[in-house]
Formats: structure tokens, sequence, C-alpha cells
């Protein structure tokens, strides 16, 4: 549950937000849409997340149960609420299909630095989607979030998700070393990106 209050002396009207709505409710660049989550792109986020190149460089590296998932859609929106992340579908733009799922979490406001999570399904991959995607929501995150950052991380044998940052505009940070959970209790080795508001 997300709850508000008003104090006595807090300004008259709305409060502002930390993660505003998406201007005209989605993005788009005539080729991808992004919306926020809506309940018709559970089965593809799913299909998505069941995937054993995207389970391998999830945290945790599992499927997630259905019902979790279909919690995480659940609060979705109290979530953006909150300031806490904004999750939102990519749709190809022509059918409206469900093409991919990508996440802003806010999880450094001191710092106003945000960081990036996507991914794309077979059937749209190669067509620069993920691309397209990391560029418009992190143009929104700087222009209407107000970040100063925006960061992501890939493991460091995933250069398709490497090019895709690079192209989108990000360049390397640095590299993390054991940060992500892998198979077998294993660790994975990252490398962390980052787009800097100028």
């Amino acid at each position: 549950m997300v709850v508000w209050a008003r104090l006595e002396d807090d300004p008259e009207g709305p409060a502002p937000r930390i993660l505003p709505d998406l201007p005209g409710g989605e993005l788009t660049d005539g080729v991808i849409r992004i919306r926020p989550l809506h309940p018709d792109d559970l089965d593809g986020w799913m299909e998505l997340r069941s995937l054993p190149e995207v389970v391998a460089s999830s945290v945790p590296p599992v499927v997630p149960p259905r019902e979790q998932v279909e919690q995480h859609f659940a609060y979705a929106e109290g979530r953006w609420l909150a300031g806490e992340v904004a999750a939102m579908s990519i749709l190809d733009a022509r059918s409206g299909r469900f093409a991919g799922q990508i996440a802003l979490y806010y999880f450094q406001p001191h710092q106003r630095e945000g960081m990036l999570g996507y991914g794309v399904l077979p059937a749209f991959r190669g067509r620069g989607y993920a691309r397209r995607a990391v560029q418009l929501v992190t143009k929104w995150a700087f222009n209407e979030a107000r970040l100063q950052r925006v960061v992501a991380g890939t493991p460091v044998d995933n250069l398709a998700s490497q090019k895709t940052l690079q192209a989108a505009g990000f360049e390397v940070e640095g590299k993390q070393l054991g940060v992500l959970p892998g198979p077998n209790g294993g660790r994975i080795d990252a490398v962390i990106y980052v787009r800097r508001r100028l």
C-alpha cells in the first residue's frame, strides 16, 4: 500500500511527482511505442522472462512464478507513483504487439541517478528496438524526471546488450566483479554503462 498525506504547511496543488507520467501516456518514435505495463502484456512479459538467455542475466537467475509476475503488474502503478520504478512495455508501433519490456529504477534519488533494465523478444531482435527503447526512456528520464545520470549493467559476455547501450550513447564506466548471481551458486562480473545529462 502506498499512502500520501498532506501536512498543514504544504503548498497548495498536487505534490510534484518523482517519476512523472509519460507525456500523452506513452513514448514513441514511430517504430516502437512505450507505455506503462498493461494487463494485456502479461503473457508476453512472462514469455520474455522465461527465455534461457534472459533468465541467465536476471537477478535472481530463475524463471519467476506466474503469481509473482501478476503481483509485479498489480503493484506497478503504485511503485511508479511512489517514485521507485517506472515499469514499461515496448510495443511494435505498427502491429501493437508486445515486443519487450524496459524499466527505469530510481535507486539513487539523492544523486538523481536511475538504472535501466530491458529485454526484447527474439521475434523483434535485430531491428534496433532495444536501442530505440533505451534512447526514448533515457530522454524522458533527463527531460521529464530531471535525472542527472542513467546507468545500466550487463554481464561481461552479453555483447549484444553492450552494443545496444553503446549505440544509445552510453559509455563504459567500470566493471563490477562478481556482482550478479549466476547459475549453481556462482557469481558473474558485469560491465556498467552510464549516460549523463549534459
